[in-house]
């Protein structure tokens, strides 16, 4: 019983938490004081007392728990929202909230709010009168009715918003669950071993997942479109995977609040609607983005979900899926039934049998390519699978594109092309500004530009830096870099940058800040310090290079793992622009032609690449935050000299411009 109970106290805290960042960012909406007063109408030791009776539990054992549910449910809301705001883009004041339904009240308040869940709808779709001025209360009466008491209908949606983008709208619909504990753990929440259980189960839940559980598919930019079968595939997951039901429960509210928008004329058959749904639960997350065309995944959730589903139906359409994906692996290796076959079989102690196939036209990167692909690929004839790759990307650098994806296993020189491309225009000037989590790879990087006899960088006018968070940490936080050059050979502070010669003669004394400091005998705190980070210092030490003519050909490398977000809601991709601070009138809100064209005279070839950074969320907004500084100072437009180059080079790319 009490686990129920928690979820509601899971829900209230979820939509507290939308309702905040709703606050903070000032978007407008039609639900005016509603919700506020029915929160304070909600009285937590009235929770606690109730639950207290309902589970014959502890009174301070319930409230802990009551409390961290709560807490728990409105930092999820929060964050949630904050990045679904992210992800819509644009100001937050720009958007208008034109129905947002949640319920504070009798049920979800565990009785402590009076007023009936039946009163707080009408209060609910009062909003639509924004819509429908003509909206009665027997109206209201009458899809209370309708669209309350069966399964599926948008009334009984936890989360549901209707948002308003310029022209265009959103469905937002977000169907939450949360994972509770058993009464007896509960009960014992003090004992260590309990709580070692509890975080036992966590993780285990979450090893449970395979890599495709992070999949995301954003239907409304990617135009993809899903078959038939999908329902079977639904039906498969709808009891076992808890997020995925409720993701289907939310797709069938969806359906169900888009037909009665449609259907009472509030919204116009030809409008832009994009279908956001939302399985959310404490532990995981499962969404999907929908068009307008694309309304039978809907269909499709609604039925499955209204329909209450049988476990033998369950159990065939999973068997239908497993099936699917045997014959799939089967037909994409030789003998591969044999090899399906062989992997179904394995028991504890069987062993697994190797399965071995020749794979005809397989290049090695020691052959040399035929004369028709290099006549296909217009690249000459006679070359090694590697030199035929470094052609091609020596035409790519050369061409008018700005950007270039770069594929290929690891070793087949793609760093290395350009790095000799590079090395041959050095009279041009440039700026090769390489990006990677990975330390070791941004030193080879530099390497790459030394003379293998001497140790020394191949030519006097080369700069080379690179930076981390450990070297920016070993100098008290402050902008540093390492640098690499044949005329400089001293630490030497320049602007607002430290550079510290990359030289292992020289011993320096690292100072870290303290981690902790002293108040009192028995106190101690950490240390409210602030440290420059890692894009922050090498953009500084980038733009102190160019403005003071120290070197007109830059290396410049850095390690991060991800973008970070900065206490004002930007990211840490914003120093990027300090690089050609001088180049830009904030005041005009444009480049000034005379001076970009003074820089490209002494830095004509500007290429930034990624490396291995785009796999996540961090690393495509890595991506499109370049987009938009090149657009934004034009650094692609050709009246400007330079020759700009976005480089990516990732196995597991995914790019929303």
């Amino acid at each position: 019983m009490i686990a129920a109970k928690l979820g509601y106290l899971f829900e209230v805290g979820f939509n507290i938490g939308i309702l905040a960042c709703i606050q903070q960012n000032k978007i407008a909406h039609n639900f005016g004081e509603s919700y506020r007063l029915d929160l304070q109408n909600i009285n937590f030791s009235e929770i606690v007392k109730n639950l207290t009776i309902e589970s014959c539990l502890e009174d301070q054992k319930v409230e802990k728990w009551s409390l961290f549910y709560i807490q728990k449910g409105f930092l999820g809301g929060l964050n949630f929202f904050r990045e679904y705001l992210d992800s819509v883009g644009g100001k937050p004041q720009h958007l208008k909230i034109l129905y947002y339904q949640c319920s504070f009240t009798k049920t979800n308040s565990i009785g402590t709010n009076n007023k009936e869940d039946i009163e707080g709808l009408r209060e609910v779709l009062l909003q639509l009168k924004a819509l429908q001025p003509s909206l009665s209360t027997d109206d209201i009466d009458l899809y209370i009715n309708r669209y309350r008491w069966k399964d599926g209908e948008f009334l009984q949606a936890d989360t549901l918003l209707l948002i308003k983008k310029g022209k265009s709208l959103r469905i937002l619909c977000v169907d939450l669950s949360v994972f509770a504990p058993p009464v007896a753990e509960v009960e014992r929440l003090n004992e260590v071993e309990v709580m070692q259980k509890l975080l036992g189960r966590e993780i285990n839940y979450l090893r449970s997942k395979s890599v495709f559980s992070n999949l995301g598919i954003d239907t409304s930019t990617l135009g993809v479109d899903f078959s038939e079968g999908l329902t079977d595939y639904f039906k498969a997951f709808k009891y076992k995977d808890k997020e995925s039901s409720k993701l289907i429960q939310a797709g069938s509210y969806a359906h169900s609040f888009y037909g009665f928008l449609q259907e009472t004329g509030m919204i116009s058959s030809d409008a832009d609607v994009l279908f956001n749904i939302v399985g959310y639960s404490d532990r995981s997350v499962n969404a999907i983005s929908l068009r307008k065309d694309q309304l039978e995944v809907l269909s499709t959730c609604s039925q499955i979900y209204k329909n209450h589903t049988t476990k033998k139906e369950i159990s065939e359409a999973r068997s239908q899926v497993l099936d699917k994906i045997q014959t799939n692996a089967a037909e994409s290796f030789k003998e591969g039934r044999k090899f399906v076959d062989s992997l179904l079989g394995i028991g504890k102690n069987t062993p697994i049998e190797p399965h071995t196939e020749r794979i005809d036209g397989f290049a090695n990167s020691i052959d040399i390519i035929s004369d028709k692909l290099a006549d296909e690929l217009q690249i000459s004839r006679g070359l090694h699978l590697r030199d035929a790759h470094a052609e091609l990307i020596i035409k790519a650098l050369q061409s008018d594109e700005t950007y270039i994806f770069l594929t290929g296993n690891p070793g087949i020189g793609k760093t290395t092309a350009i790095a000799n491309f590079l090395k041959k225009h050095i009279d041009d000037g440039f700026l090769f500004f390489y990006v990677s989590p990975r330390k070791q790879v941004n030193l080879d990087i530099i390497e790459k530009f030394k003379d293998k006899n001497t140790n020394s960088l191949c030519n006097e006018r080369l700069f080379c830096i690179n930076t981390n968070s450990d070297i920016i940490a070993s100098n008290a936080g402050r902008p540093t870099v390492k640098y690499t050059s044949n005329n400089y050979h001293k630490d030497f502070p320049k602007k607002t940058v430290y550079f510290f010669k990359d030289s292992p003669e020289i011993q320096r004394r690292e100072y870290y800040q303290r981690q902790v400091e002293r108040k009192a005998e028995t106190l101690l705190q950490p240390t409210r310090s602030k440290t420059r980070g890692v894009l922050n210092s090498i953009c500084d030490a980038i733009y102190t290079l160019i403005n003071c003519e120290i070197s007109n050909n830059i290396v410049a490398t850095a390690s991060i793992q991800s973008l970070k977000v900065t206490e004002n809601g930007d990211n840490t991709l914003k120093h990027f622009e300090k690089i050609f601070q001088d180049v830009y009138s904030k005041r005009g809100g444009k480049v000034i032609p005379a001076k970009m064209q003074e820089i490209s005279g002494r830095i004509k070839h500007l290429f930034i690449m990624i490396d291995e950074i785009t796999g996540d969320n961090g690393g495509v907004e890595f991506l499109s935050g370049i987009n938009r500084i090149v657009n934004e100072y034009e650094l692609a437009d050709s009246q400007h000299g330079f020759n700009t180059k976005i480089i990516v080079a990732d196995a597991s790319i995914v790019v929303r411009m």
